[in-house]
Formats: C-alpha cells, structure tokens, sequence
C-alpha cells in the first residue's frame, strides 16, 4: 500500500545542449556573488573549468577555485573548502563533475557554518545552520547526486577509512546543469561504472516498492531497460547524442522525489558497497555490478516472484512456470553476460579483493547502519553479508 509523503523537489533542472553557458546568468539569479567552483582532481576537467569561470566572471561574479576530488570524495579536502568559504565570504558553490564531486560540494555548502563535524549530522534531520546556495555541472550521471538529499563522503583522516551517507533535505541543489554532450570524453570504464549505478538505484527500489502499486515497479523497469539499451551504443559511439541524453535523462530517476515518494527505502546492496570502497578505493558504480548479481543469487527467494518478474522483463530470461529458479538464474547469468559486455567485473577476486576482507567489511556494514541488519524490505544479518561476498569471490 502507498506511503503517506510529502514531497520537495526544489531544484531547478537546466537541460540539454550547452546549458552549461547560462551558469553565470542562472548563479546571479540566486543572489550569488562569490562562487567557489569545486572540481575533479583529474586534467581532463580542466578545459570546462575554465569555461565555466568565464561565463560566471561575465555576470561579474568574483570565482574561486578548488579542485583535487578523488572516486569516493575524501572529508579532508572537504574541510579545506569549508575554510576556504569562510575566509573568502564566498556565497554559492558550484561543483563541475560527477557523484564524487556533488557530495564534496554538498559538504562544504552544508558544512562551512555546521557547528561541529557535519560527519557526524543525524540522517534525516535538518540542518538549521547557514547553508549556502550550491549547484552543479554534471558531467557524469550515475549517482543522481544532483537531485537527491543525500551525500557520501570518505573519511581519510581515521584507519581504516570509512565512508558514511547522510540525509537532508539542505543537501539538495539548487541549480543543476546537464548537457549530454559534456559526457562525450568520459572514459568506457568511467561510463559503464555510471550506468550500472543507476541500475542499481533503479534494482534496489524496485524491491521497496509498495504492494499493489504497478507505477513504481513500471517506472524502475523502464529505467533499467533504458540503461541497458543505450549504454552499448554509447560506448560503440561515444559522440551518439540521442543515447547520451536518454541516459542522462533517467539517471535521476530513481532518485526523484516525483517517482520515489511513498515508498519505504533501505538500499541494501549499496550497503554492502559502502566498507569495500572505503577499504579498497574502488569505483563505486564497479563494486555494485560484483555485488549485485551475489545479492540476487542469495537473496532471490526471499521474493521469488518479484526477482523472476525482473528478470524476465529487464535481463531477457524466459518465465519458467514449473521452475521459477531456472528463469532467476537464467536472468542473473545474462546480467553477467551484460556487465562483462560493457567492461565491468563480476568478482571481486577481479578487483583483487579477498576473503581476509570479508569479515571486517561486514562488521563495518552493520555498525554503520546501526540497527544490526542492512536493508528494508530484505534485511542481512552479518552471516548474510560474509556469505554474499562469498557468492561475489
């Protein structure tokens, strides 16, 4: 049955073909005169960078700049952004990348007058210390970051490290910036990593969906099958606009407070992504194509009729009425196949991940969430989670 909810979605979405040039224009609206522009650590971002400056110093907005954000964005750098703010009076961050580069931009808008470690902000409350305005050029889609209240942040500075996400409705953007054809240059690997995160979004809300509810498991299939249709043509042809754009357009989709409201959420899978990027520095969309279809083979038939309903309409298996276990593993092994096709693992001994790790990253999980089990409408346990990376090897 459909949740009760209320819904906020106060960003303002600017899409499409060179949108990024009205940044100037739309940052001045906001009551903005000093911009921080944060950025990836990598030279390819540099040339847009500078173009983004430009058409912020022509509305007279004084520019600031901070870049170095690394996969899995690091907590010290974030502090450093916080001083920054506070030194310069700087009113409005703006990020130019992807997921890593939103929630490093997220913490220093929240975080610069948060007082005390805005690590350690309860989910879900809201923040009643100043927030600046912020936005973001998206030049990868895949986290949905850009519409979502959440954040994820590693903290580099404690050993192990560790990562934690944390909720809040100030976290949203206020302006963000999606032009498909800024993910033209974007690595195959960086690109496929992208999509299956939004797979994954997709993957794990559809098994929080309410009963009875058609829209929701419609909507998550339609993205899934969006995804897994315009990913290979994007890679065959990285300049293909009509492919980049439909990824574009459904990679906030699962993360949309129009599509998700009234629905109980609990990602899973994610969670048990979260200790083996924080450990191991691996790219977080990567993890989730190992650890998904483990999941799956685990887990399916606590839910055998909504995992085959899956697979038979996302991963091309054929529904087997006398033997519903024949369609999940068919569907699980033509994800795989997918996943392979598209330049990602599908083990964590790929990745050179071992079973010395397994206990630890565990632990890290279920402390983390606090409760003693991960997940909403399918909980694990810690033998649950040891024995999915196992299935993962």
């Amino acid at each position: 049955m459909l949740n009760d909810y209320v819904q906020c979605n106060p960003e303002k979405i600017i899409f499409g073909r060179g949108c990024e040039k009205d940044v100037g224009k739309e940052v001045k609206a906001v009551g903005a005169s000093r911009v921080l522009v944060h950025y990836d650590a990598g030279d390819f971002i540099r040339p847009l960078v500078a173009r983004i400056r430009g058409y912020l110093e022509e509305e007279g907005l004084e520019v600031f700049g901070l870049g170095g954000v690394v996969p899995n964005p690091k907590v010290s750098l974030m502090r450093e952004g916080c001083r920054l703010v506070r030194e310069k009076g700087i009113d409005f961050v703006l990020a130019v990348g992807g997921g890593s580069t939103m929630d490093s931009s997220k913490y220093i808008a929240c975080g610069a007058y948060y007082p005390g470690e805005l690590w350690d902000h309860p989910k879900f409350a809201p923040i009643t210390s100043r927030v600046l305005k912020h936005g973001v050029v998206v030049t990868m889609p895949g986290t949905g970051s850009d519409v979502s209240t959440a954040a994820v942040w590693r903290d580099d500075t404690c050993d192990p490290e560790r990562k934690t996400c944390v909720f809040a409705n100030e976290m949203r953007f206020d302006l963000a910036f999606i032009d498909p054809e800024l993910t033209y240059t974007l690595p195959a690997f960086q690109t496929a990593a992208g999509c299956f995160d939004i797979i994954s979004h997709a993957m794990e809300d559809y098994f929080c969906a309410p009963d009875g509810v058609e829209f929701y498991l419609s909507a998550y299939e339609g993205v899934i099958n969006e995804v897994m249709r315009n990913l290979p043509v994007a890679l065959r042809v990285p300049d293909d606009y009509a492919a980049r754009a439909n990824i574009c357009r459904v990679a906030y989709v699962p993360l949309e407070d129009v599509i998700i409201s009234g629905q109980v959420h609990g990602y899973c899978v994610h969670n048990l992504e979260k200790p083996m990027t924080g450990a191991f520095h691996r790219t977080h969309g990567e993890m989730l194509a190992i650890l998904f279809p483990a999941w799956m083979r685990y887990c399916h038939r606590r839910n055998m009729p909504l995992f085959t309903r899956l697979c038979v309409r996302c991963f091309g298996a054929k529904m087997n009425y006398e033997d519903p276990e024949n369609t999940v593993d068919e569907g699980i092994r033509n994800l795989e196949h997918f996943i392979e096709d598209v330049g990602l693992s599908t083990r964590l001994s790929q990745v050179g991940i071992g079973e010395e790790a397994f206990g630890r990253c565990a632990d890290i999980a279920i402390e983390t969430a606090g409760v003693g089990y991960i997940g909403s409408a399918i909980r694990l346990d810690k033998e649950d989670i040891v024995n999915i990376y196992r299935l993962a090897r």
